[in-house]
């Protein structure tokens, strides 16, 4: 139903509230919210609106803008996933929970379940209003313990997480951020939580080797990865502020997966691009022939003098990007991990860059830690998750495995 064919429904019982008119509230993500906006857009996957309620039902209004990506939301009640839904272009009421029991407090978490997708010419998702029946009021939301900020790939955006181990389209749909290692680490050590998850994304480059599809150089913008017009009037270019200058409690990287596959497909067109006679030159263009540099490229093995430019720009990349993170974080204890897709070469990089940078800044509240892979876990297909990416049971493992190691920092 759009906004003109429900909203009769609603205003027969329900209260609208703009965001602004909600003092008790909780915002988690990157955005550009004042206090005086009467709407608040969410960004990146794992944005949320809180609110804590005793009412019936409640209700919200929400417009999207995408191309062929919808977009989808999850709701929780407090902190149990009851549903997950795509959403319409248009302005449209939503209910998002009914008939409760109006004496109990209930936390109401509103997820963008979608990460930002520069894919698509426009993506945003924007809430307009939320609706309690009359009687409903809104109560004070609980502070948490800590804050926690996540940055990485797919993983943390959650792919894969939706759907059957056959399914393989790269659509949105297979896409959930609530579901993720990083939400549920968050829920485990009551965090705010903030996440930055972007699919083939990587520290230099993305799967395919794309230098323009790095993590690092959009950290300090609001959710610079949409440029279109829509998302920068929205605000995705803006300076995001980190807590005034206090930052998170932690930071949790995972970056690195992309990286390993993109340095293949670098190494492999520079190796491409200078055949050593006419004849090898003819194969390469068939494909009859393989240079014996990229003999170990294409089984998966690493060639340490074609690779060695671009492994010390990964440890490079990795020491400029952990003092970035620090200038904005200067309390965090950070921690960078990797393993829920099986990595050989970069795990290693990344330990480099991470020493180095501590030998060289004098900062020692910075670690690394390997999680374990979907291929050591996942052994039926209710285990797995779609598109070759981790399920449910790899990314409990992994937050209970970052959970234990930040306790005993």
């Amino acid at each position: 139903m759009n906004d003109k064919s429900n909203k009769v429904l609603y205003s027969e019982c329900m209260k609208e509230y703009k965001i602004n008119q909600i003092e008790k509230k909780r915002i988690l993500g990157r955005n550009v919210y004042k206090n005086n906006d009467e709407s608040l857009t969410l960004f990146w996957g794992g944005a949320a609106l809180e609110v804590n309620i005793k009412a019936r039902e409640i209700w919200a209004c929400i417009s999207t803008t995408y191309v062929n990506l919808e977009q989808w939301l999850a709701v929780e009640v407090n902190g149990a996933q009851i549903s997950r839904f795509m959403l319409n272009k248009d302005k449209t009421w939503y209910c998002l929970a009914r008939n409760m029991n109006p004496e109990k407090e209930n936390l109401i978490t509103i997820i963008k379940d979608t990460q930002p997708l520069n894919e698509d010419p426009t993506h945003s998702l924007v809430i307009h209003a939320i609706g309690l029946d009359e009687a409903g009021e809104f109560v004070p939301v609980a502070p948490r313990s800590c804050k926690i900020e996540f940055i990485g790939d797919s993983i943390t955006a959650g792919e894969g997480t939706v759907g059957a181990p056959d399914e393989m389209d790269w659509i949105s749909q297979w896409m959930s951020a609530s579901k993720t290692y990083a939400m549920q680490t968050a829920k485990m050590i009551n965090a705010d939580w903030n996440t930055m998850g972007k699919s083939g994304w990587g520290i230099c480059w993305a799967w395919d080797g794309n230098r323009d599809c790095k993590i690092p150089p959009h950290y300090e913008q609001v959710c610079s990865v949409l440029k279109d017009d829509n998302s920068v009037t929205l605000g995705s270019l803006e300076k995001w502020d980190f807590n005034s200058g206090h930052g998170s409690d932690y930071v949790v990287i995972n970056l690195g997966t992309n990286d390993e596959s993109g340095m293949k497909v670098i190494e492999s067109k520079e190796a491409l691009r200078e055949p050593q006679g006419p004849q090898e030159a003819q194969g390469l263009q068939d494909g009859t022939v393989v240079p014996e540099a990229l003999e170990g490229l294409q089984d998966g093995t690493v060639v340490p003098e074609a690779l060695e430019g671009l492994q010390e720009e990964i440890v490079s990349s990795v020491k400029n990007f952990l003092t970035v993170i620090r200038s904005h974080n200067p309390s965090a204890k950070i921690l960078w991990c990797w393993g829920l897709l099986k990595l050989h070469v970069v795990p290693g990089l990344i330990q480099k860059g991470v020493e180095e940078y501590k030998a060289e800044s004098g900062d020692q509240n910075v670690f690394t830690l390997e999680l374990e892979s979907l291929d050591e876990l996942e052994k039926t297909p209710e285990e797995k998750g779609s598109r070759g990416h981790p399920g449910y049971k790899t990314h409990h493992a992994a937050a209970l495995k970052i959970v234990e190691f930040l306790t005993t920092l």
